[in-house]
């Protein structure tokens, strides 16, 4: 293949290839980019600063669906004229909507986009140990082991978080 441009002419691309000397094994042994395609990329873990950021980010975005919860429920029990209805929230029912809403904040951005809104701004994503797209099972697995006590100062220590070794998931930078 030729490739012509306006008042001068190259050499084509394959005696162009033909004439570099590559010291790269995979250029002398193309079966070498078939290894390389299917082998799982390089993958940089997020700092921990990273990770306490998206720690920030989501506890404020979990206190605002907390808040978004708690107005609709208030909205309901005003239409309903049931008293009755926010009462029922106090003590342990509180606790567990609170779990609730959480579970669900997790569980849903990180299975449909391997994101939470902390990892945006971060610019981090999860990913199982593989590099691969998480699966459902893991992101359940990771979302619920959040609910651990003191979970969130496994980061603080070498290596993965607990929720990160419990659901055999990684949070990395994204390029």
């Amino acid at each position: 293949m030729r490739i012509l441009w306006p008042n001068s002419t190259y050499p084509t691309m394959q005696q162009d290839y033909l004439d570099q000397d590559y010291a790269d094994e995979r250029v002398e042994n193309p079966s070498a980019f078939a290894d390389l395609l299917e082998s799982p990329l390089a993958l940089t873990p997020a700092t921990t600063g990273q990770r306490f950021a998206n720690y920030l980010v989501d506890a404020i975005c979990f206190y605002a669906c907390s808040f978004g919860v708690g107005l609709l429920l208030g909205v309901v029990a005003l239409l309903i004229d049931s008293q009755a209805l926010l009462d029922s929230l106090q003590g342990p029912l509180s606790t567990v909507l609170g779990f609730l809403v959480m579970l669900t904040y997790y569980f849903i951005m990180e299975a449909t986009t391997g994101r939470t809104m902390g990892k945006l701004v971060t610019r981090t994503r999860v990913v199982m140990e593989d590099g691969s797209k998480p699966t459902t099972n893991a992101i359940a697995k990771r979302s619920l082991s959040r609910l651990i006590p003191f979970e969130a100062f496994t980061f603080f220590g070498d290596g993965p978080g607990l929720h990160d070794r419990l659901s055999k998931t990684r949070v990395v930078k994204m390029n």
